[in-house]
């Protein structure tokens, strides 16, 4: 054996006991540690912690720093809630930006912000979705004798309320920036997340994009803390709705504007919230409800009714758009977590 034999055998030696060493450490409890909170196939935080991260910062981004920022200001109802959701907008997008650029390393537009005359025809459809589809409950409250219309193009009462069409602009910026900063946040970010950690070996593609799309949505419910079973139903089935939206279509743009109107459209054009009395907040038409409870609360069986008719019209368009409801989700990772 030359010299140069012997130098080649140390080398492979040396380098074998050094794989032993790294393979022993991984194995090890802090190998098992750094293996739960970190991918080395895919050199970021596992889906679990990003999904947690994301929801901490959006948790952040509507309670904590529209606190500080509006800490000691008297606003109107309307310009207060749109200041509010202006700033979780924009938390929501830079941390969009920063998962995109530094977590996930893929551009802005996997998240379905992919902007262009398509989208902009999604977030049409979805709005007029949304309008005709909750259009059904005022009218069955009203024909059942459980409403009746009390006023049209209402202001509100209040101190410190605006005139109705100035009030009833913000409020329409206001619900457009809720749409964008949920959907960006619940479905984009956390939805996609959730798949991807979600595929495994024991759970098909098809299985993991169902799983997220409940996850998402269980994330979706909780996180606007639903006070009884029939809000959190209600929430929950919503959830489901925006984040099928998602899939079938890659895009955030449908389920933005199916969020959009469906909150617009119970708030402030067909009164559904003024259940709870809501004397503030302007409406196009501002019910009084006397039905059973069951049936006219802002979560009862009327509401939910109308929101299966805008999921049933959502399936109609889709299936015009698409052709099937087949997953369309892409993802960089997918199927590697």
């Amino acid at each position: 054996m030359t010299e140069a034999d012997t130098d080649t055998n140390f080398e492979r030696t040396v380098s074998r006991s050094a794989d032993d060493d790294r393979r022993a450490s991984r194995g090890g409890i802090t190998g098992q540690v750094v293996s739960m909170l970190w991918n080395r196939t895919e050199n970021r935080p596992r889906a679990l912690w990003r999904v947690l991260g994301v929801y901490v910062a959006a948790l952040v981004g509507i309670f904590v720093l529209p606190a500080l920022a509006l800490a000691g200001t008297e606003l109107p109802p309307s310009v207060s809630s749109a200041a509010t959701n202006l700033i979780a907008a924009l938390t929501g997008l830079l941390v969009a930006v920063g998962v995109a650029k530094y977590v996930d390393r893929r551009p802005l537009t996997d998240y379905g912000l992919a902007f262009g005359p398509s989208w902009l025809k999604d977030v049409g459809a979805g709005s007029v979705i949304a309008l005709a589809g909750m259009a059904v409950a005022l009218p069955v409250s009203l024909l059942a004798g459980w409403a009746t219309v009390s006023e049209l193009f209402s202001g509100g009462a209040g101190a410190n309320v605006l005139p109705f069409a100035v009030a009833f602009g913000v409020f329409t910026i206001n619900w457009a920036f809720v749409a964008f900063w949920e959907e960006l946040v619940f479905r984009g970010l956390i939805l996609t997340s959730s798949v991807e950690g979600l595929r495994s070996r024991w759970l098909s593609d098809r299985g993991a994009v169902v799983a997220g799309v409940v996850a998402s949505s269980l994330i979706f419910t909780i996180g606007h803390f639903p006070g009884s079973l029939g809000a959190f139903g209600f929430r929950m089935v919503l959830g489901l709705l925006f984040g099928a939206a998602y899939v079938w279509t890659d895009s955030l743009a449908l389920p933005i504007g199916l969020h959009f109107l469906v909150n617009f459209a119970m708030n402030n054009i067909y009164g559904l919230s003024n259940v709870a009395e809501a004397a503030e907040i302007v409406m196009l038409i501002r019910p009084a409800f006397t039905g059973p409870p069951q049936f006219v609360q802002l979560y009862g069986a009327v509401n939910g009714a109308a929101v299966l008719c805008v999921a049933a019209l959502t399936v109609g368009y889709v299936l015009f758009r698409n052709g099937d409801l087949r997953s369309r989700l892409s993802s960089t990772y997918l199927g590697s977590e």
